[in-house]
């Protein structure tokens, strides 16, 4: 090989090996910060027995033996590394109370008493401790920099650097600055010098400050009111928006009512700018009425030198009755006259009785309709039933309307009797309402004259009104008793009757035979829009028929402008009394009788005159 070969490969190799030192070197050296601090970084505090541990990342201290019959009390720890035993010490409260393991680890002993080892548990680490508070800025001679009580002033330039004076309360510390350099004062503040340019007299600084962790909490849930028999789950979120670390996150959950499942959780870091969500589920008491609780949440964490930080946060949550009720209706859209299997279109009505309790109980439940919707098939409508335990009951019935527009269901309600109270509970939930579609035709029949004699004419008139929404093919025929006569206008009609329209048809009759007639109301029979069939019938009315005239027995013609009530009846009244040919033949004698009296009265007061004179 030649000297020139040689001499190449001795270059590769040294090449190669101070690459490879780099290598190895550069991580080891480039997980050091001038803001980090290799410290004891506190880890959690920790109260366990025997048989218990503390877990503190991928390390687990466990106690295996505990001795209270000594002064003082003494244990012995365990080590374990991502499950593997590693080492054991023994610990006391006093001269014997802190371990360093493997250089990693200090376990401080704050006390052993009740059966349980209290301890502190710190880590060795690299912790970014020191936070930037104002990012680089330019400085001249003569110029300040003020950041909270600290006071950065450039003296001036020389060879050595930039002379910078740092000022607190008074109190003035110069230095040289260089590039790169970078000094801390009182452990609080820090400033370094990005860049030096002595040419032009400038310096780029930048401060720092100690960073703190920050706890803030929120808590939410799905709803704003529970059923007693759900367990309620709270999302607790712990977020922190300090500049470091907290670690040793304790949550801790009381309620004022009720039974938290978990009362403490834990975590064992929350790193600067980021959340742990703790899942808090709650058993919400059981009242008759139903109450609130107020759930309450404190959180605890420690910094990287112990110092505690906390935060608490609360929430009032309402549950409800044990004894509930809802009320469903379908459909929620019907029709009149609209026939489903040969009977009645109708709603039917869902009730749904709920128990929450752990115990039987009785209870009534009562339900309302619209005055216009009747029961189909049910007597009442209140039921009384017994509740098992944690169960629920179901009841249903049928409603038929008889009217259009738009109707709003009243709640249902269940009552229930506890320990001698009487509790009431009503559906809370939206409101059931119905519509109901179609036309309704009413009909009323009247007379000009109820009273009348053999052969004289009265009037018959028919008022048809369509109360619903829709307009409907209508057709009547007016039934004529046996000896009544028409003798002119409309007995019997058929057309359309729009929705809300009415109509008044008049047609006269000739009165037969003496007595009373009755005149049977009139069949009235109409389709609506949606080929839905109905029919009315009217009132009857009552007509007298005498065989001798009196003036005093005619009834005045009635007459109706207004809207027709669908009640409306109209009433016939017969005469009181009736003349007949014996009592006309004795009212005419002493009516002659009573004139001769009063003529005979002026000749026999003239004669009894002339007497007195003479």
């Amino acid at each position: 090989m030649s000297a020139r070969n040689t001499f190449s490969a001795i270059f590769i190799i040294t090449t190669t090996i101070i690459i490879m030192s780099i290598v190895c070197i550069v991580p080891a050296t480039a997980a050091y910060d001038f803001r980090d601090e290799n410290i004891w970084v506190y880890q959690g505090s920790f109260e366990i027995g025997v048989g218990e541990r503390a877990d503190v990342g991928d390390h687990v201290i466990k106690v295996h033996v505990i001795d209270m019959t000594e002064t003082p009390a003494s244990a012995t720890l365990l080590v374990y590394r991502n499950k593997v035993y590693m080492d054991s010490f023994f610990v006391d409260s006093l001269a014997n109370n802190e371990y360093v393991y493997d250089e990693v680890l200090l376990i401080k002993v704050l006390d052993i008493k009740d059966e349980k080892v209290f301890l502190e548990i710190y880590k060795q680490e690299y912790e970014r401790v020191w936070i930037t508070d104002i990012e680089k800025t330019k400085l001249v001679s003569g110029e300040e920099l003020t950041s909270g009580d600290y006071t950065i002033k450039i003296i001036g330039f020389s060879e050595d650097g930039a002379a910078v004076a740092i000022s607190k309360d008074g109190t003035v510390v110069q230095d040289i600055y260089n590039t790169g350099f970078y000094k801390k004062y009182n452990d609080e503040f820090m400033v370094k010098a990005i860049y030096l340019n002595l040419e032009r007299g400038e310096v780029f600084v930048e401060t720092y400050r100690l960073g703190v962790p920050n706890i803030e909490l929120s808590m939410t849930t799905e709803q704003d009111i529970y059923d007693p028999n759900i367990p309620i789950e709270y999302d607790v979120v712990v977020k922190n928006s300090g500049t470091v670390p907290i670690r040793g996150i304790v949550l801790k959950t009381t309620v004022t009512d009720g039974r938290v499942e978990q009362p403490t959780q834990e975590c064992y870091i929350i790193e600067p700018l980021f959340s742990q969500t703790f899942k808090v589920n709650v058993i919400p008491p059981k009242s008759p009425l139903g109450t609130s609780f107020t759930i309450n949440v404190d959180v605890t964490g420690y910094d990287y030198k112990g110092e505690t930080y906390s935060n608490s946060t609360t929430k009032d949550t309402r549950v409800s009755s044990y004894i509930a009720i809802e009320k469903s209706v379908e459909p929620d859209e019907l029709f009149l006259n609209r026939m489903v299997y040969g009977k009645q279109e109708t709603a039917q009505i869902n009730l749904t009785v709920h128990n929450m309790a752990d115990f039987s109980t009785l209870v009534n439940v009562y339900d309302e309709l619209p005055e216009s919707f009747l029961p189909v098939d049910i007597e009442s409508l209140k039921w009384t039933v017994i509740l098992d335990p944690d169960s629920s009951t179901f009841i249903s019935y049928q409603a038929m309307p008889t009217m259009t527009g738009s109707f709003t269901l009243s709640p249902a309600s269940v009552e229930w009797i506890k320990d001698g109270e009487t509790y009431v509970a009503q559906y809370a939930g939206s409101q059931n309402v119905i519509d109901v579609h179609g036309a309704r035709v009413v009909a009323e029949k009247l007379l000009s004259r109820n009273v009348l004699y053999v052969g004289e004419n009265t009037d018959v008139r028919i008022i048809l009104t369509n109360i619903g929404d829709e307009d409907a093919e209508v057709s009547f025929s007016d039934t004529i008793p046996m000896g009544v006569k028409v003798t002119g206008g409309e007995s019997e009609w058929s057309g359309s009757l729009g929705a809300g329209e009415r109509k008044d048809f008049v047609y006269t009759m000739q009165s037969g035979e003496a007595g009373d007639t009755a005149l049977p109301g009139v069949e009235v029979s109409f389709v609506d829009s949606h080929d839905n069939h109905g029919s009315a019938v009217s009132n009857t009315v009552n007509m007298y028929v005498d065989d001798l005239y009196s003036t005093d027995s005619q009834n005045s013609y009635l007459e109706q402008t207004s809207a027709i009530s669908p009640t409306t009846t109209p009433t016939t009244q017969a005469p009181e009394s009736d003349l007949s040919r014996w009592g006309a033949a004795g009212f005419m004698v002493s009516s002659f009788i009573t004139l001769m009296c009063v003529i005979a009265i002026v000749p026999i007061t003239a004669y009894l005159l002339i007497t007195r004179v003479y």
